[in-house]
């Protein structure tokens, strides 16, 4: 006859809960100080990274050395496609004034102007994201593949702008048409100017880096003059009454074959030496370097180590992470400029 009480019985689930709750709290704590140990570790390994690259001499793998003919390929692709691609930024700009009355004539003159510089404002909304994604896809599929892209997607947008219904045609329909093309501009024009910019700093000798990406600049500013002259020619050649009506189609019309063109540039042009070698390294089998210490590798040996780990930052992150103080300075310097 069993001789077990309710009494005993009650004390024995509580002494096995109090048991299990003890058990659980002991694991939680295990693993909050393994973490703790492991973000030690890395953030110790951070500290390591930043004094070698102040303390490590040049080595002969540092020195970046390309041939001329090729150099000379890769800098007119991206140049003739930076061009391009603020050629078609900047036509809009030139002829906003007459899109509004395009596109909202039955509203008053100011709110025409408000919505054509708003539209125009709606590209910068898509920029940033194009630069994170495209410059991620960059890094995987090689930069030449993505700077084509880029530079279609603002070709056919631009070319599709110039192709639109009016508001009487089409109604309210037409200006939300504008607004999506003017969104597929600036997520292209995010990827182009960041792609474009890693392209030839990876292309570009040592000493001339600086330089070689001072000219994507220049390639910008004579897309926007070069929209600015086809936009003067055609105001200074057509009626008022026609350039309203269709004159204003041209300059974006033009954008398909010019992109085109600008296309076949970019086309024939090879990806970086870089980003070549650094797909071949990840062709090879990494295995044998899976239980190395990060202790006796290179700068970029350390930086692939920590971001290796489950707790290290990856892609965006570990850029923000590592070059917080180098981005910040970046962002100060390029918002006075625009701003200055």
């Amino acid at each position: 006859m069993d001789k077990t009480t309710p009494s005993s019985v009650t004390t024995g689930t509580r002494a096995d809960r109090a048991r299990n709750k003890a058990e659980k709290k002991a694991a939680r704590n295990q693993h909050k100080s393994e973490a703790a140990e492991r973000k030690a570790a890395i953030r110790a390994e951070r500290r390591r990274l930043r004094q070698l690259r102040q303390r490590r001499r040049l080595r002969v793998d540092d020195v970046t050395v390309v041939e001329e003919s090729a150099l000379k390929k890769a800098v007119l692709g991206s140049v003739v496609g930076n061009l391009m691609e603020w050629y078609d930024v900047g036509v809009y700009g030139y002829v906003a004034v007459i899109l509004g009355k395009v596109f909202l004539p039955d509203v008053d003159g100011h709110i025409q102007n408000l919505f054509s510089l708003g539209v125009f404002a709606v590209t910068f909304i898509a920029r940033p994201l194009g630069g994170v994604i495209l410059g991620q896809l960059g890094d995987r599929l090689g930069r030449k593949e993505v700077l084509a892209y880029t530079l279609l997607m603002m070709a056919a947008a631009t070319f599709l702008i110039g192709v639109l219904p009016t508001y009487a045609a089409a109604g309210v329909i037409a200006p939300i048409l504008l607004i999506a093309l003017k969104l597929v501009q600036g997520f292209s024009t995010g990827g182009e100017y960041a792609g474009a910019t890693t392209f030839i700093t990876e292309y570009a000798p040592d000493k001339k880096r600086g330089f070689y990406a001072s000219l994507l600049d220049w390639g910008s500013y004579m897309g926007f003059a070069a929209g600015a002259a086809v936009v003067s020619v055609l105001q200074l050649t057509l009626s008022e009454d026609f350039m309203q009506s269709w004159g204003w189609r041209f300059p974006f019309m033009a954008a398909l074959p010019l992109g085109l063109i600008a296309l076949y540039f970019r086309t024939h042009i090879e990806d970086t030496p870089a980003f070549v070698e650094a797909q071949s390294e990840q062709g090879e089998d990494s295995q044998e370097d899976e239980g190395a210490s990060p202790r006796s590798g290179s700068v970029g040996d350390i930086e692939a180590a920590i971001q290796a780990t489950d707790e290290g930052p990856k892609g965006l992150k570990a850029l923000i992470v590592t070059y917080r103080r180098e981005l910040a300075t970046a962002f100060v310097l390029v918002a006075a400029a625009n701003t200055g």
